[in-house]
């Protein structure tokens, strides 16, 4: 991946990086301001000024970005953080000088027109009102507010509502134009293109832009922390959040390679430390992980978990335990391969897509202003040894620097007691060990590496083969050589449309990995993250499956262990009945998120008396039922020969697999494909449905039934949903852009065996409830009542073909394609001739589908503090 660095006569600095793995690129202008950078009073406006420059430029009016954008398939978004704002376009490379332009128009030439601003404070006002009906984003703001008492880091991103409120239109241009400058950004570009000619764009699209003086700013520092701190916030959220933080340094530190390998083995991946103690073991928390956070200026360790509350005090000592072990006891030889390993296989799964390596290329030169960084932190990386990690947990987790941070319903004293008896127990023990710690003299040796080999490539040809064994297994197979990657992915027909009991196909997927004849459960979790692999059950409405990406350097590892998962899983009481335990807890605590309250009682009524109508997490009294018997009944039930489909792609020995797989899987019994249509009755009238949630936002959703999956129609009903969707389609234009109705607008859409759905969902402030779905039935009317132009369609049709092409970049993405579209009777090549259909969509069929399908009952379904409808 060869970088290549110009700068403009303004000042902009440039990094080109081709890549002609697939014909699409992508353009990301990297600001060196975010919110960590406002001053009093202006906090909020950074991500504010996010929002804006997608409002209108000197030649693009209020959405003709985004919709110029999506007309030419492409891809707009950007994000604000503490320390950079990123706005990215991601598009196919003949629409390329589209893309260059549209990020040159909103990053030189915004106008910041007054009424636009007023339209967009309501925008950001919903958004913030989302983040307040959200336990993570609570959670995360104590956390950062407790840990950074001077520093802007303690203040959320996104502002305050009476900032928003106030800004106006000159103290906004006034602050981009001295912030947002040419000498304060630069340009990524990565993808298909050629160096010289891009150059020559470059040039054409930013030289024009002023070299408006930088305004300086100066960060306060944080003092440095001198005891432990408690914070805690009572919350009515059924679940709880506690976060267990230390001070770190900053990115550039020579001491955050060890703390990313420390965090990782303590908490990332199902064989870390505190995954197998307080999640597998002893399952006395719903999740749990570590990591580090290191930004700019002082960073964090941390430990962050999700708890009922009576479970505070064991998940406490847990963590008291494996803290102090981690400060006394070498890391294994074991573990430190594995995190090596893993951190090391980012460079390929990280890398596959054009995003990837304009992310990977901003954060070298925003944090480092050194492509080569990340070679010299995966070397720091390779070269550490078990006392580099004892003397980095010695070092920064400390009773001086913690932070216990707690988002809780427990509204007793019992948090802040087991909180302070927490931090007296840990200053305790790191006051006890200092007299006694000493490195052990083979903690300073060397651990030697397995260095990953890839060898030669064996693959000579792109294009998928489609083989039924003798017994009825089909398997697809696509090998293609410019990835190290290898995807393999097996789906059997059936899921939750068979009616198995309540709750126990999503049950089955967390348990499937759980253990097998041959490994238990933390042997599979174990050899999966020596190998940097994923194992990945899955669990559907139609089907269930399980996926494995694994690096080319590790594929036989790697096709042992998905064969093994696959064909001899035991699902051994105990691990079941601690994930009925997880499942029972989720369903506990659904309250947490309306979004989903109202998705789930969308699906009871849209498909009462069908199975799609049942809850996939089940009840309680549905998972009293289900035992190992019964999951491993289930399993076998869909897995057969001629129920079954398996599809490999990416850079693998194809003779060898698929010698590996037929001879495995020959014993399979043949089976049926579990496919038969079951009955389900049609909507007699609107249904309107409502749930009381005691939170700031309402979530609606109205719906109406769609076309079967592989109905010819469906391409026609994509370019609807393609029409409505995106930042310049019908509803974000006229319901977001324009009546400022929500922060999130969107259609929904599934296609099912016997039916599917179509409609749109909408999350916005209570009073606005009645007046967004008379909106969203007018947008709907409006396509049963008048032909779609030409210009609209062509929009719609590139934006399908434009998205589907950026998703098949990964490997992964490939695989599931052609897998699904196969077991579900549709040509596993239309994956890759998905445009000549969407072409095909005329505005006449686009109106003769919307007239069928709006005119049928609806089904409404609303969550929140009242009900407008009734």
């Amino acid at each position: 991946m060869k970088t290549t660095k110009i700068q403009l006569k303004n000042g902009l600095p440039v990094f080109l990086t081709p890549s002609h793995k697939a014909p699409v690129v992508s353009v990301q202008m990297w600001v060196r301001t975010g919110s960590a950078d406002e001053k009093k009073g202006e906090e909020g406006i950074s991500h504010f000024i996010e929002h804006l420059v997608f409002k209108g430029t000197r030649k693009f009016k209020v959405g003709e970005i985004a919709a110029t954008i999506e007309g030419s398939g492409g891809e707009l978004n950007a994000y604000t953080s503490f320390d950079q704002t990123v706005f990215h376009v991601t598009i196919s490379r003949q629409f390329l000088e589209t893309g260059l332009s549209a990020i040159a128009e909103m990053m030189g030439f915004p106008t910041f027109d007054p009424q636009e601003i007023d339209n967009e404070r309501g925008v950001v006002i919903e958004e913030i009102k989302r983040g307040q009906d959200s336990l993570g984003r609570a959670a995360s703001e104590l956390l950062f507010a407790n840990n950074y008492k001077s520093h802007a880091y303690g203040l959320p991103v996104i502002g305050y509502t009476r900032n928003i409120e106030k800004f106006s239109a000159k103290k906004i241009s006034d602050y981009f134009h001295s912030r947002y400058t040419p000498r304060n950004m630069f340009l990524v570009v990565s993808g298909d293109f050629e160096v010289p000619e891009m150059k020559k764009q470059i040039q054409t699209h930013f030289g024009e832009f002023v070299d408006y003086p930088v305004r300086k700013v100066v960060r306060k520092r944080e003092p440095k922390q001198t005891k432990p701190r408690v914070k805690i916030a009572k919350t009515n959220f059924e679940q709880s959040l506690a976060y267990v933080s230390f001070k770190a340094p900053k990115v550039a530190h020579r001491d955050v390679p060890a703390l990313d390998v420390l965090a990782m083995i303590l908490g990332q991946g199902e064989s870390s430390r505190l995954v197998q103690k307080m999640r597998i073991q002893e399952a006395i928390v719903n999740s749990v992980g570590a990591s580090t956070y290191t930004p700019q200026d002082e960073g964090l360790i941390m430990v962050s978990m999700g708890y009922n509350p009576d479970k505070l005090k064991p998940a406490f000592a847990a963590i008291l335990e494996t803290l102090a072990q981690i400060r006394t006891t070498p890391v294994t030889a074991a573990e430190l391969q594995r995190t090596i390993v893993n951190f090391s296989s980012e460079e390929f799964y990280g890398l596959e897509t054009v995003d990837g390596i304009a992310r990977k290329v901003g954060s070298l030169e925003f944090y480092y202003r050194d492509q080569a960084a990340n070679e010299k932190y995966l070397r720091a990386v390779r070269s550490l040894k078990p006392a580099d990690l004892l003397r980095v947990a010695r070092q920064y987790l400390k009773p001086e620097t913690l932070c216990l941070s707690i988002a809780t319903n427990d509204h007793t004293r019992r948090p802040a007691d087991l909180a302070k008896a927490f931090v007296k127990d840990w200053t305790k023990i790191v006051r006890a060990e200092a007299r006694t710690l000493k490195i052990p003299a083979e903690a300073k040796k060397a651990v030697r590496h397995t260095p990953m080999t890839f060898g030669k490539a064996k693959v000579t040809t792109t294009e998928t083969r489609k083989i039924v064994l003798p017994n009825g297994l089909t398997f697809l197979l696509r090998p293609h050589q410019d990835t190290h990657v290898i995807s393999a992915k097996v789906a059997m027909l059936g899921g939750q449309r068979l009616g198995f009991a309540g709750g126990s196909v999503e049950l089955l997927s967390r348990t499937l990995t759980c253990g097998t004849k041959q490994r238990n459960e933390q042997a599979i979790a174990e050899e999966s993250e020596a190998i940097a692999a994923g194992l990945s059950p899955v669990a559907g409405r139609n089907s269930v499956g399980l996926g494995l990406d694994v690096l080319t350097a590790f594929q036989n590892q790697g096709l042992d262990l998905f064969l093994d998962v696959l064909m001899n899983p035991q699902f051994p009481f105990a691990a079941v009945e601690r994930e009925k335990l997880v499942q029972l807890e989720q369903i506990r605590t659904r309250a947490d998120n309306p979004a989903q309250t109202c998705g789930r009682q969308f699906m009871q009524r849209m498909f009462s008396g069908h199975p799609y109508a049942d809850d996939m997490m089940g009840t309680p009294e549905s998972l009293s039922h289900v035992g190992p018997e019964m999951l491993l009944d289930l399993w076998r039930q869909q897995l057969t020969s001629h129920n079954t489909t398996v599809a490999i792609c990416g850079n693998f020995d194809v003779s060898a697999w698929q010698a590996e797989i037929q001879d495995r899987l020959q014993s399979l019994p043949k089976g049926k494909k579990l496919l038969a249509a079951l009955p389900i009755s049609p909507l007699q009238k609107d249904d309107i449905v409502f749930s009381a949630s005691q939170k700031e936002q309402s979530h609606l959703m109205i719906g109406f039934r769609g076309p079967q999956l592989g109905a010819t129609e469906r391409y026609a009903l994509q370019i609807i949903q393609s029409i409505l969707a995106g930042q310049g389609g019908r509803l974000f234009l006229e319901l977001r852009d324009k009546n400022s109705l929500a922060y999130s607008v969107s259609p929904m859409r599934m296609e099912g065996v016997e039916t599917g759905y179509f409609g749109a969902y909408i999350g916005c402030s209570p009073e606005k409830v009645e007046k967004a779905l008379k909106m969203l039935r007018h947008e709907f009317q409006r396509l049963t009542e008048e032909k779609v132009s030409a210009l609209e369609l062509e929009r719609a049709q590139r934006y399908l073909i434009g998205r589907h092409d950026i998703d098949l970049q990964r490997t992964s993405a490939i695989g599931a394609s052609i897998l699904y579209n196969d077991i579900y009777g549709i040509d596993y090549n239309e994956a890759f001739t998905s445009a000549e259909y969407y072409f095909a969509v005329t505005p006449e069929q686009i109106l003769k589908m919307s007239q069928r399908l709006f005119s049928q009952p609806a089904v409404i379904s609303l969550v929140g503090p009242k009900n407008p409808l009734s």
